[in-house]
């Protein structure tokens, strides 16, 4: 598991869905901002699982909304980096799902 804060309202349909749970009182490792969307953040620990990461992508192109035709991209913070991911509106989510997870989890895992 990792600890991701991220929009609280992709957080409560992720943990909702069974794909994350609420860690607690521990702070995150890890960020996820949609750039250009101002949100409240909630800390979730994600659940590695076949389904959680391309889950995530759908969830995050359903918030860039009326932009999802012309595409949209997120701020990930982790392991002491900041990358901003574009993400196209003709993007492939599988591709963009392992995207995130690699830029998340990390080269030592």
């Amino acid at each position: 598991m990792i600890a991701v804060a991220m929009p609280s309202d992709i957080a409560d349909l992720l943990v909702a869905e069974g794909l994350a749970i609420r860690p607690g009182g521990r702070g995150s490792t890890a960020e996820i901002t949609l750039v250009g969307l101002q949100a409240l953040t909630a800390t979730i620990s994600l659940l590695q699982g076949p389904d959680t990461f391309l889950r995530l992508t759908e969830l995050v192109r359903t918030h860039f909304g009326r932009s999802a035709e012309t595409g949209g991209a997120v701020e990930i913070r982790a392991h002491g980096a900041r990358v901003t991911l574009e993400i196209p509106a003709d993007a492939d989510p599988l591709t963009v799902a392992r995207r995130i997870q690699e830029l998340l989890i990390g080269d030592d895992e």
